[in-house]
């Protein structure tokens, strides 16, 4: 029995050759500005975290004084820390790389399985003492992503300005500019991203700083030395769910333990404590719903982050994340604007 051979035609249209090397085009392009990209997304998160408290301010006062009086303090807090806190941290952390031999040697059998790799730890905290330390005079000079330097900084800094200034007029530019039936839709997609991005921005920011201060209050209490170093890592290590306050812990929990058994267990129970009240109270009151994503999607979207873009990766993760989870949720709504 003979099978007729039967030809399969595919025509293709110019319009979707041209459409397709569009789509390369515009995939290349975001690539090659993927620094100017990251940049602008820093922008519009902090325009969504601090928008709020702008509007609040705009209330009783003209809005351009409102900004003005927001850049100064914002920009005052940072010169604080890059004054006040960074020259210690620095110190301390050099004294940490120099001694860090001695402290490890202090816990026997533990230290012998990690000899190998003490000269990568000093290494690691050098190169950071070295780095924290141009930032202490210099902060408005340091490096900010891909694009380095004082020009990416004033960058942010000015555009943050300007969109916080003219964020009415952003929004009536993008009413003129969307289309007309599905605007209202749009509108409240990007309302949803925008409150989820800077939620989680103000939310993570104030939990970090309460968790560094109580753990320096511990540390200083106790006489531990690197306590100020040692509270900085507990803040920022927060942002990890779950695993955050552990990884807090076991720096100071080794460093108790070098002076005393008793020290350390104080520190493990004063760190159990702070972490029992920072789950049970703290991130509740505080985080509340402002993300909403699942703490291994969050653990997942900062390793990606960290193994694509390093320390900057890490920093947009979770918006990002954040984002792309409201994408998800309303893309019912956005194959209907489709049809």
């Amino acid at each position: 029995m003979e099978k007729n051979a039967s030809r399969i035609k595919f025509e293709i249209s110019t319009a979707t050759i041209v459409k397709l090397i569009l789509a390369i085009f515009a995939v290349w392009f975001l690539y090659a500005i993927r620094d100017i990209v990251v940049l602008f997304f820093i922008v519009l998160v902090i325009v969504a975290a601090f928008g709020p408290i702008v509007d609040w301010l705009s209330k009783v006062m003209p809005r351009v004084l409102a900004v003005i009086l927001f850049s100064l303090v914002f920009l005052g807090v940072l010169g604080g820390i890059g004054y006040i806190i960074v020259p210690p941290i620095v110190h301390q952390l050099q004294l940490l790389a120099i001694n860090l031999p001695t402290i490890l040697s202090k816990l026997g059998p533990f230290y012998q399985s990690i000899q190998n790799s003490i000269g990568n730890y000093q290494e690691s905290l050098f190169n950071i003492s070295s780095q924290l330390g141009r930032l202490g005079p210099g902060i408005y000079s340091t490096t900010v992503g891909f694009v380095s330097g004082i020009v990416a900084f004033l960058t942010i800094l000015v555009l943050v300005f300007y969109m916080l200034l003219e964020q009415e007029s952003l929004k009536k530019f993008l009413h003129q500019t969307l289309p007309f039936d599905h605007k209202e839709r749009i509108f409240e997609i990007l309302r949803k991203i925008g409150y989820k991005m800077g939620g989680w921005l103000r939310s993570q920011a104030i939990l970090m700083v309460i968790i560094g201060v109580l753990d320096g209050i511990v540390l200083l209490a106790l006489g531990l030395p690197y306590a100020l170093v040692l509270a900085v890592w507990g803040g920022l290590v927060e942002v990890i769910p779950y695993i955050g306050p552990w990884l807090g812990l076991i720096p100071a929990l080794l460093v108790a333990l070098t002076i005393s058994p008793l020290k350390g267990l104080l520190i493990l129970i004063a760190y159990i404590v702070i972490q029992q009240i920072e789950s049970t109270f703290l991130a509740p009151k505080i985080m509340g719903k402002a993300v909403g994503l699942s703490p291994v999607i969050i653990i997942l979207a900062l390793l990606i982050g960290a193994k694509l873009m390093g320390i900057l990766g890490v920093l947009i993760a979770v918006p990002v994340a954040a984002a792309i989870a409201v994408l998800i949720q309303e893309w019912p709504e956005i194959k209907k604007m489709r049809s």
